[in-house]
């Protein structure tokens, strides 16, 4: 099979090495330029490349060069060189339906969910947020509606208590590299059948906002350690010790023996890290590695936890 990759970051790289690996044909990728410094970017590239772009390199891909896959310049390309799948894997745009038509098998996306539940841009962090004991991955065909295309393979993917943002990433990157070369055998010999989507099954979660990392001590534990290691890879979790706002780099549940009804309040201080009482009468959170917004955070916040916050101070709700 002739393919066109379309994505970036750890999803597009393992679907990559995936389709090489099945013995698949990979005529042309294009990448979502994600850098924030348009000047310093090729740079970047030059002297430290992705996983992504070494593998392109490796192996001399042919990298489409445009901004959009919704371009002209992408359409001609696409078409000139003639692909039977083209395959989405992380990208910033929705396909307009010429682009959806033009391969001659399908245009199909790989969503790491168990569709159609998470839909949107960041499912790793919806699905922990969200306190789930399982996830996977899904491909399916593209449509001009958010990840709503019938489906055509997915598979399970498995959660643990421990798990934050990157380690499901991780493991849902993993399992789509060894998806992908089945899904294309069976699109080549005509052995796939596409199901629909149960609408009434769906959820859909936006983009992550600074609103979704500020921690309110008046819920339960395990909800304040599902949104810590949900959204801290993308978003640090903060909040409030007097007019001083504290980064959150991890957290654990921490079991109480006796009960305490103060949602807030520091039980414990060790080194970076505290305790601290939530809604969860015998259940504490340990917030890990404590830093401070702006320079030398990390040092600022090692001042104050030795010196100003003491074992029966509280930490305000961010919200």
């Amino acid at each position: 099979m002739r393919v066109i990759l379309v994505g970036y970051g750890e999803l597009a790289s393992s679907l990559l090495l995936g389709i090489i690996e099945s013995g698949h044909d990979v005529i042309g990728v294009l990448k979502w330029d994600t850098s924030k410094n348009k000047l310093l970017y090729p740079l970047k590239k030059l002297l430290l490349p992705n996983n992504f772009e070494s593998v392109i390199k490796t192996h001399k891909i042919f990298e489409i060069k445009t901004n959009s896959i919704n371009s002209k310049a992408f359409f001609n390309i696409a078409k000139s060189l003639n692909p039977d799948i083209i395959l989405v894997g992380s990208w910033g745009e929705i396909l307009e339906e010429e682009i959806i038509n033009l391969p001659r098998v399908a245009c199909v996306n790989c969503h790491p969910s168990l569709l159609p539940k998470h839909r949107g841009s960041n499912p790793y962090a919806s699905v922990l947020t969200q306190g789930e004991v399982q996830t996977g991955v899904s491909f399916h065909l593209v449509s001009e509606q958010v990840d709503a295309g019938p489906i055509l393979m997915q598979k399970i993917v498995s959660i643990t208590e421990d798990d934050n943002g990157y380690d499901l990433r991780t493991k849902c990157t993993f399992k789509a590299k060894e998806m992908v070369g089945e899904l294309l055998n069976k699109l080549e010999n005509a052995n796939c059948l596409p199901q629909e989507q149960d609408e009434r099954q769906a959820t859909y979660y936006p983009r992550l906002t600074i609103d979704d990392a500020a921690i309110n001590w008046n819920r339960p534990a395990e909800e304040i350690h599902n949104q810590i290691r949900g959204i801290t890879c993308w978003i640090k979790c903060y909040t409030i010790y007097n007019n001083d706002f504290l980064m959150v780099n991890g957290s654990k549940i921490v079991k109480l023996d006796n009960p305490v009804d103060n949602p807030g309040k520091i039980l414990a201080r060790q080194k970076n890290n505290l305790i601290v009482a939530t809604k969860s009468k015998y259940k504490a959170i340990q917030i890990q590695n404590l830093k401070l917004y702006g320079l030398a955070g990390s040092v600022r916040a090692k001042f104050l936890l030795c010196n100003k916050i003491k074992i029966g101070n509280y930490l305000k709700s961010a919200l």
